[in-house]
């Protein structure tokens, strides 16, 4: 009878845990397989996450990029981007990474040569976090973006920049050195949605 009565309660306390759903990642990799280790992004282990009860409700995350074509000029656009609430369907950019592109670049070749990378993830509820790459033949421009409350950071090559003071950061070859970036960063501080932001970038730009 006490050996029934322990099984039901290990049972309970088993059945409690997973329904409320508190999981941490490094628990969670070790017990699915300690064999093998978990990809680069999650070998630091992060708080509990209520994943199945309504106190866990995550936004939407997206990564857009996209061309723009001004003139003569050709752009890319990183966008890094976040919902206002976890059932909205709008997305609204709190970070823009424009890379001016040379006469002999086009955002199709770049990527059909493993030059472009994006990510958004929500790894860091209730922060987010966006990354990408653009990898040029004599250098490449790496940079990260974080949203969090009141303070919106983004790092290009180990430069940082305080979104609160813009959100959209124009980098453009130097004319008379080549393997230097001008950068110039917009005074956009509102979060912008993702729908027409191209044209809200192209206004800027033309703007400057």
């Amino acid at each position: 009878m006490h050996r029934i009565i322990g099984i039901w309660i290990v049972f309970l306390i088993c059945f409690s845990q997973n329904s409320i759903g508190q999981v941490k990642d490094s628990n969670y990799f070790l017990e699915k397989d300690n064999t093998k280790v978990p990809p680069q992004a999650n070998i630091l282990p992060l708080q509990n996450f209520n994943f199945h009860v309504k106190p866990y409700q995550a936004v939407g995350t997206k990564v857009i990029v996209d061309s723009l074509s001004l003139g003569v000029d050709n752009y890319i656009i990183y966008t890094f981007s976040v919902t206002k609430s976890p059932h909205d369907k709008e997305y609204y950019s709190f970070c823009n990474i424009v890379v001016k592109l040379t006469s002999q670049e086009s955002m199709m070749t770049l990527a059909q040569t493993n030059k472009i990378y994006a990510g958004n993830v929500s790894r860091n509820h209730p922060d987010y976090f966006g990354q990408g790459t653009l990898i040029r033949d004599d250098y490449r421009i790496d940079f990260i973006a974080f949203t969090q409350e009141n303070h919106d950071i983004s790092v290009i090559n180990t430069k940082i920049y305080n979104l609160s003071k813009g959100r959209t950061i124009l980098l453009e070859q130097d004319t008379f050195h080549q393997f230097m970036l001008n950068d110039y960063q917009f005074s956009d501080i509102g979060l912008q949605s993702t729908n027409g932001l191209k044209e809200h970038i192209a206004a800027l730009i033309n703007k400057r």
